[in-house]
């Protein structure tokens, strides 16, 4: 009888090895699945490059929209690159020289795109203008016309050329038809403020690209 108690004591003290050997290993893949899903690009805040693909097309196709050209055959962007207070220095109805716009939405058709593509939808984006500088060296200085903030990791540009030309204006309310080439980028000019210079002999007056940078 004595050796029946051992015999059955040695297979129980065996069946509780094996359990806790089997409750360890099935621990160890639990800790290793969430290591895993805590590592995977889906999940550790990585980009996505199908939704960064679909929003680099969607800021093509608002900047594209923009761009048409009026019913004056001049694009609608370039209208908006000159829309622009001297007095207050920013663009019209904008915030301030530092931000452009800011929180608000740009005027017209451009406005009215942003707002449907990306702000409707979470979306946040910054516009910049980038011009050509009056010298050699290729050099560019930048604008903003909206600044809402860094953008993050996973944002996506996109550039619109425009061309200005010397004898257009601008087109904010009550510019007159004082031409582009006679502004002056200090506050002493005599005919107004405009920070975009006559940097290209000719009729061009200044190359600017447009950026919009989505996230």
């Amino acid at each position: 009888m004595r050796g029946d108690h051992t015999e059955t004591d040695e297979r129980a003290q065996a069946f509780t090895l094996e359990g806790l050997i089997g409750t360890v290993v099935i621990l160890t893949a639990v800790l290793f699945t969430l290591q895993s899903v805590v590592i995977t690009p889906t999940t550790g805040g990585s980009v996505n490059p199908e939704r960064r693909a679909q929003l680099e097309a969607e800021a093509d196709d608002v900047l594209t929209l923009a761009g048409q050209n009026n019913e004056e055959n001049v694009s609608e962007l370039s209208e908006y690159i000159r829309y622009w207070d001297p007095d207050a220095r920013t663009f019209e109805g904008a915030s301030n020289e530092r931000v452009g716009y800011g929180s608000k939405t740009p005027p017209g058709k451009f406005g009215r795109l942003l707002n449907q593509t990306f702000t409707l939808r979470d979306r946040t984006y910054n516009i910049e203008l980038r011009y050509r500088m009056p010298n050699d060296a290729g050099e560019t200085e930048t604008i903003p016309m909206v600044y809402r903030g860094q953008p993050s990791d996973d944002a996506v540009t996109s550039t619109y050329i425009v061309t200005l030309y010397d004898n257009q204006t601008l087109t904010s309310p009550g510019e007159g038809r004082v031409e582009l080439w006679r502004y002056g980028t200090t506050e002493t000019s005599r005919e107004g403020y405009y920070p975009i210079p006559n940097a290209i002999d000719g009729p061009v007056y200044n190359v600017v690209e447009v950026r919009l940078t989505v996230w």
